[in-house]
This record gives structure tokens, C-alpha cells and sequence, in this order.
């Protein structure tokens, strides 16, 4: 370890005093271990001084005056299982010359040497930086956070949204951009952070020298967490978790490709429950997600100021009725319109609807794991696999009512201002949602209830053939948006992500494509679209919008 950096620790530890080092909890000791992890002492156990901080940092779940903050330590000895002892300190300066606190933390192989701590006490819209530091000189860089606005912001408030990460689909390009372009304040994930196959089994890594370790299906705690380990060895990904705070949601794949409540493609039972609980606890020591008294219930409300409610659901696994399995589709699809079917349990639908209705924000942005709209797929059945045929009924899809029921509630109750945020499905995509076919028209946008922004994937690999080239996924897109009435635009080809610029007036909506077979750091701007305040559909002025993809002739002036 260099001098000068041994020396910079020794010095704040001088200008700080140790009297001043608070001992704070670490959540993931609380949530899962039950034990208080201010009451252990490290001279009752084997102490250790050759550690590394491998994978970053990161922040999550910002409020007004508080944010999740994490990391993860290595011991150097792969055998050792005591306690460790890490630092942290927080300042709203880069030079932490300005209120500067310092915390002490515990962390061991409980927990899989994570470090998460909740620190209140902070300003509302303010940058903090902060770092993680141990005894032997081992640093972090400095990360940066940022809190939530204040309860009367009515500012701009801006996202990037993201969802299917696929380490060995990949080069995770994606989650640098509005690092270096230095474009947004929030990171939104929609889900499948990780992925559960073999390397070769979906995506195949070897060429490009990102394959999935550990090199075998997940189903035990140790194999989520050594594919957590391994993916937060990536560099794009720690950039952006080091940048930006991130509010995340999980899908699917970091259980079990289709996951529903009691089961998943190639799990069931009791088998799949321990499957999922291990997924779950491995997903919360690993990520910046603050967790709540029941630590499996991540659907939450985060409130920007006036201007934004955003409200992250659960669409997988809290309560999700059977769903397409794959040797089950036709029986899905005979029961698919059945009233009672829902993707959330009936008491989240019961806060979905309750706090859509009673929002008195500008916005009310709705992030849900999977595509709400309706699609067809016949008009492009020759191209789609099973079960892809004719509908997506993993999706809302094969849970109509539940789809009708949140209609019904903005239509029944006037709510203005509520846009849907999804991923799930590889391609980027704009809808329109609507509960009477007959009532919207396409070309002005009338009998529109709510817009959809539904992301293409970080990295995994389109859901339109493989082998296709951007011409052939154009092709497609054109026969899909043309034979469906409500999807605006849509593009299959490249990989990427949108960012949401939201002001009082309007949001703007960017979408960005990367290419994920090389490292550079570049992007297409694909298109962008806009919606207005009080009008629940895209403006209808694109400008030469867009670039790539198909959008819809009958909105075009």
C-alpha cells in the first residue's frame, strides 16, 4: 500500500478523534442474522488486516435525509471466517473538508462480507461523497450519492432505466453512458440484475472472456452470491453504482427464468422455495436495496418533491398467480382473462391503485418488472419461437383483469400524469394503453389512458432470432407495430437503455442503443418521444424522430 494513502487514512483518523467514530449497524447482520452487529467486539475475535475492497461501492433507496450505502470486503485468506472491521466516511465535499462523519462498521462470513448501512441525517437534494476504508490501508474510491428532493421540489428530476444485465450476453457499455456523459441524478433497474444459467446454456461469454461464474445453473446461497461476486467485478457496473444512488426491483432471473410464487421453468415446491429464499437473501447483501420489515416485499413508493411518485412494484414474486412455464402455455392462455388472476396480490394492487389515486404529485411513474400493454405476435409468428407465438403470458398478457383493474382506476378516478416504466422482453418499445380498442385512434392519440417506456435489454440477447441483421429486427418491428393498434414504435436490434428528463411541463424520453460485443464506450441516440402535462399519450410532433426502429405511419404529421 503506498505511503502517502496510509498516511491520508492515519490522518483522518487524527482529525476526526476516535471518539468522534460512531459505530453504526450493519442492515445485513439485522436482516438476516438477528444479531446486533454493534454488539460484537473485535478483540473477541480473530482479527484481520489483509483485505480488499474488489467490488466498489454503491447507494440505493435515497429519501429526504437518508441513503443506503454498500461494499463488499475480501479477505485475502479464503479460509478466514472472523470478524472484520471496515470505515466509512460521508461529506457533502469531494475533499471530505466539510461536515465529515465517520462510522465504523462490522461485516463477516455471515454475510458474505457485505457492508450495507443505512445513514440518516443527511439534506434533502444534496450530493454526498463518501468512501469505505480499512485498517491496513485498503480504499474505495470515492463514491457519489445524491438524496431526494425536498417535499415542495417541483425541479427537474431525471433517470436512467435499465433492466436484463446479462454478463455473459455482453459488454455492460450501457451503465457507463450517463456516467461520462454525466446526464442523470437516479439509477431505475427493473430487474433481472443477474442471471442464473451456465455459461453456454442462454448466452454464451467465452469469446468475449465474460463467462458465468460459477459455471453451473443457481440453486444454492453460494452460487447466487458467487454470481453476484463475479458480476460486481465489472467495471461499467461499478462506475455506475459509484455515481449514481440506484432504486431496484428484481424480475425473474435472479431466481429462476419465469418465477412465480411457488414456482419457476424447472423448479417447484419445496425445492423451488429454497431455491427462491437463497436467490432473494443473496439479491439483499449484494445490492443498495433497503429492506423493510418483511425483507421479501420490495414494492415501495419514492416521492421526488411535487413533480415525481415513483412506484416500484413487485410483478414476480410476491404473490404472482402460476404463469407460463413454457409445458404449460396453452392451459395459461385458457385461463388467461380470468378475473381473479393477478401478477401483484391483491394487497398490492390494493397500494398500487390506493396511492395512484390519492397522489397529488405532477407525475406518478409506475416501474414495473414486465410489459403491462397488450401484444400480438401472430402478425410476426414466423419469426417467434415458443411461446412467443401469439401473446407473452409471463407477462400482463396472461393476467388481463389485473391490467383492466389498473385501466379502470385511472380512467374511474381521472388520474393524470401516471406512465408505466417496464423491461423484461430484450426490445425497446413505446404503448399506448387503452381499455376500448374502438375509442383510441392511433392518430391523434385520443382514448389513450397511460404511456408505456419499455426498455431493450443491458445486454441480453434480443428476443427477436439471434441471427438477424438490423435491416431483417426492422423488418419485424415494422410488421409488429403495424399489427398491433396502441405500440407506437418499436426496435429489436440493438442492446441499451432510455433516460427520462421530468420537468412540471413534460418528460422526454431518449432511448440509447450499444453495441455489446466490444468495450468502447459509444452509443446511437435511437429516438425520443414526449409527453405533455395532463395528456396521457405521446406528442405527436417527432421532428424526423426516430433513428432506429419502426415507428407506427399513422402518427406521423
Amino acid at each position: 500500500m503506498p505511503f502517502h494513502l496510509i498516511t491520508l487514512i492515519l490522518a483522518c483518523f487524527t482529525l476526526v478523534g476516535l471518539a468522534q467514530v460512531e459505530q453504526m449497524e450493519n442492515v445485513n447482520f439485522q436482516t438476516f442474522s438477528y444479531t446486533n452487529s454493534k454488539e460484537l467486539r473485535l478483540e473477541n475475535h480473530e482479527r484481520i488486516l489483509d483485505i480488499s475492497f474488489l467490488h466498489g461501492l454503491a447507494s440505493g433507496d435515497p429519501t429526504t435525509d437518508s441513503i443506503i450505502l454498500w461494499t463488499r470486503v475480501t479477505p485475502k485468506d479464503s479460509n478466514f471466517t472472523g470478524i472484520v472491521q471496515v470505515y466509512l466516511k460521508i461529506s457533502s465535499s469531494p475533499y471530505f473538508d466539510d461536515d465529515c462523519r465517520t462510522f465504523a462498521v462490522f461485516t463477516n462470513y455471515m454475510i458474505d462480507y457485505t457492508v450495507k448501512v443505512d445513514i440518516d441525517g443527511l439534506k434533502p437534494e444534496n450530493y454526498y461523497y463518501y468512501q469505505f476504508f480499512a485498517p491496513n490501508g485498503e480504499t474505495t474510491r470515492v463514491g457519489r450519492t445524491k438524496t431526494l428532493p425536498k417535499n415542495d421540489y417541483d425541479g427537474e428530476v431525471k433517470f436512467a432505466v435499465y433492466s436484463c444485465s446479462n454478463y455473459a450476453g455482453g459488454y455492460f457499455t450501457a451503465y457507463s453512458m450517463p456516467v461520462i456523459k454525466n446526464s442523470v441524478d437516479y439509477i431505475v433497474h427493473l430487474g433481472d440484475y443477474i442471471y442464473e444459467h451456465a455459461n453456454g446454456d442462454y448466452t454464451n461469454g467465452t469469446g468475449i472472456n465474460r463467462m458465468h461464474m460459477p459455471d453451473r445453473e443457481m440453486w444454492t446461497l453460494d452460487d447466487y452470491r458467487e454470481r453476484y461476486f463475479h458480476y460486481h467485478l465489472d467495471k461499467d457496473l461499478q462506475l455506475s453504482h459509484s455515481m449514481y444512488p440506484w432504486i431496484l426491483v428484481w424480475d425473474d432471473h435472479e431466481i429462476a427464468d419465469n418465477s412465480w410464487l411457488r414456482g419457476s421453468v424447472n423448479s417447484n415446491g419445496w425445492k423451488f422455495l429454497n431455491r427462491r429464499e437463497a436467490g432473494m437473501r443473496a439479491y439483499l447483501e449484494w445490492l443498495p436495496i433497503r429492506p423493510q420489515e418483511n425483507p421479501f416485499k420490495i414494492w415501495r413508493e419514492l416521492k421526488f418533491g411535487k413533480q415525481v411518485d415513483l412506484l416500484m412494484l413487485d410483478t414476480r414474486h410476491y404473490s404472482r398467480d402460476v404463469t407460463d412455464i413454457y409445458s404449460n402455455t396453452n392451459y395459461i392462455a385458457s385461463i388467461a382473462d380470468r378475473e381473479e388472476r393477478t401478477m401483484m396480490g391483491f394487497d398490492q394492487e390494493y397500494w398500487l391503485y390506493s396511492t395512484l389515486n390519492k397522489s397529488q404529485s405532477k407525475w406518478k411513474i409506475i416501474g414495473s418488472q414486465t410489459v403491462i400493454n397488450h401484444v400480438d405476435f401472430t402478425p410476426i409468428d414466423k419469426w417467434m419461437e415458443h411461446p412467443f407465438k401469439e401473446r407473452d403470458y409471463d407477462s400482463f398478457d396472461g393476467y388481463t383483469a389485473n391490467r383492466r383493474r389498473l385501466l379502470s382506476t385511472v380512467k374511474n378516478n381521472n388520474i393524470t400524469g401516471a406512465v408505466i416504466i417496464s423491461g423484461d422482453f430484450h426490445i425497446a418499445w413505446v404503448h399506448e394503453l387503452f381499455l376500448d380498442t374502438n375509442s383510441y385512434d392511433p392518430v391523434t392519440g385520443n382514448g389513450s389512458l397511460m404511456v408505456e417506456f419499455a426498455t431493450s435489454a443491458i445486454s441480453s440477447p434480443s428476443t427477436f432470432p439471434r441471427e438477424l441483421n438490423i435491416e431483417q429486427c426492422y423488418e419485424i418491428s415494422n410488421k409488429l407495430v403495424d399489427g398491433n393498434k396502441g405500440i407506437l414504435w418499436n426496435e429489436g436490434w440493438f442492446r441499451g437503455y432510455f433516460e427520462m428528463n421530468i420537468t412540471t411541463d413534460e418528460i422526454n424520453v431518449s432511448y440509447f442503443g450499444v453495441n455489446v460485443t466490444n468495450p468502447e464506450h459509444e452509443e446511437k441516440s435511437l429516438a425520443n418521444f414526449t409527453v405533455d402535462k395532463d395528456v396521457p399519450h405521446v406528442r405527436r410532433n417527432f421532428e424526423g424522430q426516430p433513428s432506429f426502429g419502426y415507428l407506427d405511419s399513422r402518427v406521423i404529421n
